[in-house]
């Protein structure tokens, strides 16, 4: 699989290729974490979209309900009436009388609406209910009468017939609410504005809507991600948004889950509660729920987290072929993970250590070990891997370096990653020779062009540039260090 960036960042014009392991090194502010956020991007938007769009379609009517429930304050008073123990003038609409009553957002969740099959189903009988119902039932119910006219805006000698008909005006409006839904989630049955809209507030969450070049005055931009000659993404994109001209931009991808690790202490956050917003959505013509698009640390931080435990079965499959990475990493991180109420820790040998205080470089061998072993590792899985040995010993570095050759050779995982380290590029040059990944290893460089963009150069056939590229910073400073070393050293002689 190859990706394609045009003006996307600082990065002028680039082609990665993106199969097994993909190594990308060079100077800092070189666009190198602008690939990963990019692909990481696509695959969240994209993964497991049918349920996603299921999903976000009942919420979407949930919420349509809530809003109908809460416009008009006829369906605001009737629970002061039943404190009267007065039949309730919606007796004989049980679908309106529902929603009055007992219908809550959470409920979403279950499909459980007693005799109605779901939501949906629902929605279309309370439509049919409010076209039927009879105004002049309130000549049945005083009780009603006399709490609605305290709450209407309109004088509280408001004539029964003037309340009928603003009762008949609110459920026309409600009606009209309902037929506009209906066609809303109706729409886009093949899901072509959805992917795009999907992939389009994923990338403006990353990039916190700077998609495009900041310090370059560039009018469109575009992304493609292709597999031989079979496309996968495309799109164009202007003003930092996806451009809409009605094309599908997405057709299909391997991928089912993508994770981006930047940083080890994603695992002292707080557990992710589901009150955070960070993005608006601008395209009211999709049902896509942009308060399911995370930041990729959230996102992470609440799989770590998560509850999810692997069946019999899945241990099984999940373990086989597995023995030696575990092994890898349980030289160095051996304990188990313990989230509860009473807090989130590190356990070995009976003794639990507060993850705040594991150390750092610890934190990166176990966010491996716990995606591992909550099976969100496979070769449906992409890592993005920005800078992984910045808190580790070079002896760590060497460790971590065979652990990601071993989940591309064993597990068939796609990793992604940047690095400034010489010793850990050349220890996954190492490790992929000596488990014969050579074939599955694309290593990259950033080049600054004159104008201060910048476009990769693939250097699989000629490593010894990247290693000269960090020789040189080396020897600088190894020259400077041999000077001051000298001179100061013939100053105290004399």
């Amino acid at each position: 699989m190859n990706i394609k960036l045009e003006n996307i960042g600082i990065i002028k014009n680039s082609n990665i290729q993106l199969d097994g392991l993909t190594v990308i090194t060079g100077q800092n502010n070189s666009g190198k974490t602008t690939v990963g956020k990019v692909i990481y991007s696509l695959v969240d938007a994209v993964s497991n979209l049918s349920a996603k769009a299921e999903n976000d379609r009942l919420m979407y009517i949930s919420d349509v309900l809530k809003d109908i429930r809460d416009s008009f304050e006829i369906f605001r008073l009737t629970r002061r009436v039943y404190d009267n123990n007065e039949p309730s003038i919606f007796s004989r609409y049980p679908a309106i009388n529902y929603l009055l009553n007992r219908f809550n957002v959470s409920s979403i969740k279950l499909i459980s609406f007693d005799e109605y099959e779901n939501i949906e189903v629902f929605s279309h009988t309370l439509r049919d209910e409010l076209i039927k119902f009879d105004v002049n039932l309130l000549d049945e119910h005083p009780t009603f009468f006399k709490y609605y006219r305290r709450l209407s805006v309109i004088s509280e000698d408001i004539e029964i017939k003037d309340a009928k008909n603003k009762i008949k005006n609110q459920f026309e409006k409600a009606v009209s609410i309902l037929d506009k839904m209906f066609k809303d989630i109706d729409r886009d049955s093949e899901l072509i504005d959805y992917a795009r809209e999907s992939i389009n507030q994923t990338l403006r969450v990353e990039f916190s809507k700077q998609i495009q070049p900041v310090k370059f005055n560039v009018k469109n931009s575009r992304i493609e991600v292709f597999d031989n000659d079979a496309i996968i993404f495309a799109f164009n994109i202007v003003d930092n948004k996806l451009v809409n001209d009605g094309n599908p931009v997405f057709s299909n991808i391997s991928y089912k889950k993508a994770y981006f690790i930047d940083n080890p202490f994603v695992l002292d956050s707080l557990p992710y509660r589901k009150t955070f917003v960070t993005h608006d959505l601008e395209n009211n013509n999709t049902i896509l729920n942009a308060r399911r698009i995370l930041p990729h640390e959230v996102k992470l931080n609440f799989t770590l987290k998560s509850t999810k435990i692997t069946t019999v079965f899945e241990e099984t499959v999940i373990n086989h072929g597995l023995t030696e990475i575990k092994e890898k990493i349980n030289e160095v991180i051996s304990g188990e993970f313990e989230f509860n109420s009473d807090g989130e820790f590190y356990v070995k040998d009976g003794k639990k250590l507060h993850l705040t205080n594991l150390a750092t470089g610890s934190k990166m061998f176990s966010i491996l070990k716990i995606l591992l072993d909550k099976g969100e590792i496979d070769e449906s899985t992409l890592l993005v891997l920005d800078e992984p040995e910045a808190h580790l010993h070079p002896n760590w570095q060497n460790k971590f370096a065979e652990i990601i050759v071993l989940l591309v050779k064993y597990l068939n995982t796609n990793i992604l990653l940047t690095s400034h380290s010489p010793n850990f590029v050349l220890a996954i040059d190492a490790y992929m020779r000596k488990y014969n990944i050579i074939d599955k290893t694309n290593f990259y460089q950033t080049k600054h062009l004159k104008d201060d963009s910048v476009e990769y150069i693939n250097y699989n056939d000629d490593l010894g540039q990247i290693y000269a590229d960090f020789m040189q910073y080396l020897s600088e400073v190894k020259a400077l260090r041999n000077y001051y070393y000298h001179n100061l050293g013939e100053n105290d002689d004399n």
